[in-house]
């Protein structure tokens, strides 16, 4: 195990509010990221063009804090039955967030950019690499039997 969850979290949280900041003040920089532009090229998928006084941008932006406040919750207050739950949820959303901007190029310019894919993406990645941690830390038949004795 190379992180614990709680650490993984910590890395979740920093990455959505930075996200978040960087959508707040210069959402420009997000859609022009290298790693966007070349997972979108990649994946075939349209740029994301965002304008100054987009209002779409501001409800992404409260959306990934939303998210980010959730992880910040289960970091203050560990509780790994919220995680083991919440977990695979949220890799199946981002799983399918990044299947439908895939699967469906130009259809809903809206969901099926590059930006959209590559924040899915990395998500998908965070959360599966969540789950295999909060396995790997979860105790054993045995182990809970010893504690039973």
């Amino acid at each position: 195990m190379l992180l614990s969850s709680k650490n993984i979290c910590i890395l979740h949280f920093t990455f959505l509010n930075a996200i978040v900041y960087k959508l707040l003040t210069n959402p420009a920089e997000v859609s022009g990221h290298g790693f966007v532009f070349l997972l979108g090229r990649a994946m075939r998928l349209p740029d994301a063009e965002f304008k100054e006084d987009d209002p779409s941008v501001g409800l992404i932006a409260i959306l990934l804090l939303y998210v980010g406040i959730s992880d910040l919750a289960t970091i203050v207050t560990p509780n790994p039955k919220f995680l083991e739950v919440a977990v695979p949820f949220r890799l199946m959303l981002a799983f399918t967030v990044s299947g439908f901007a895939y699967l469906t190029p130009g259809s809903n310019i809206a969901i099926s950019n590059s930006m959209v894919f590559a924040l899915s993406f990395v998500e998908v990645v965070l959360q599966f690499w969540l789950f295999l941690t909060l396995r790997e830390e979860r105790p054993t038949p045995a182990q809970t039997q010893g504690q039973l004795e």
